[in-house]
């Protein structure tokens, strides 16, 4: 496909190159743009600044959903290999209101907050993103903190439902296809207990952004891929007592899913961790 559009845009901490293939006439052009600047923000919302400094995002206009839905942005993917992509299927036709409310931009820029991943850990790797992005589009009042919750607890059911003789290592390794809710969900469902267990502990003071904010300045961008273990000693070594690795030793290879229910209760999660930011610090 010949590229018809490219424009750069600037973001807290990074300039996105944004190149869309496909026939696209300037209208679209521009509210692709407008989309693309608006998901990429939400995740500035984590800690005030886009995790990489130089990402590439490309646009593939199609209409196709793999899973047979009418999703107006079907596929999405990220890339490492000379420097980070985020690629985007989507159907430009769809208004801006479509697309700004589909969560598959957010969750695919939100993979940039953490390096590349053993895929013997791919539940981290898509567990935080599916984390993420709806503790962003809750913040950036795409979603309310109602509609927050009930997808993380729809998610961590159908995550709970699915292949519960495995553990997490084991989903993993069973790949996406096999067990795609249980590598999603039991990550998301990490990412949750370790967020409420920094912030109640701390008083504030202490969070699962804090913890990505600390690892971007000392180790991001990355051009290796980490294990699980070595992502999480170095996230524990960040904050005043371990919390990353004690949750991997409980759960990461044991059968069944991460017991998330007192965590999503827990009066941080409305209070703080989805609350609307109206900037982005």
């Amino acid at each position: 496909d010949a590229t018809v559009g490219q424009a750069d845009i600037q973001l807290p901490g990074a300039t996105l190159e944004l190149e869309i293939r496909g026939a696209v006439d300037d209208s679209n052009a521009a509210k692709l743009e407008q989309w693309v600047r608006q998901s990429a923000t939400q995740v500035t919302l984590a800690y005030g600044r886009f995790p990489v400094p130089a990402p590439r995002v490309v646009i593939v206009p199609s209409r196709s959903d793999p899973w047979g839905g009418d999703s107006p942005v079907p596929f999405g993917r990220v890339t490492r290999s000379g420097g980070e992509t985020v690629e985007l299927y989507v159907d430009v036709t769809r208004p801006l209101a479509d697309l700004s409310s589909d969560w598959t931009a957010t969750h695919e820029f939100s993979h940039l907050l953490l390096p590349r991943i053993s895929w013997r850990q791919k539940w981290i790797s898509e567990g935080f993103a599916s984390y993420y992005q709806n503790v962003l589009m809750a913040r950036a009042g795409s979603y309310t903190t109602d509609q927050a919750v009930e997808k993380l607890t729809r998610g961590f059911g159908r995550g709970r439902g699915s292949r519960p003789e495995l553990s997490l290592n084991e989903a993993a390794q069973e790949g996406v296809r096999r067990a795609r809710y249980k590598i999603y969900w039991s990550g998301a469902a990490i990412a949750l207990l370790a967020d409420v267990e920094l912030r109640e502990r701390s008083g504030g003071a202490e969070s699962l952004d804090v913890v990505l904010d600390r690892f971007q300045r000392c180790c991001l961008p990355s051009q290796r891929r980490w294990s699980g273990t070595e992502l999480f000693t170095r996230f524990d070594s960040l904050i005043e007592e371990p919390v990353f690795m004690p949750l991997y030793r409980q759960y990461a290879d044991a059968a069944g899913f991460p017991d998330f229910e007192d965590a999503l209760q827990s009066g941080v999660v409305r209070e703080e961790i989805f609350a609307v930011r109206t900037s982005t610090h």
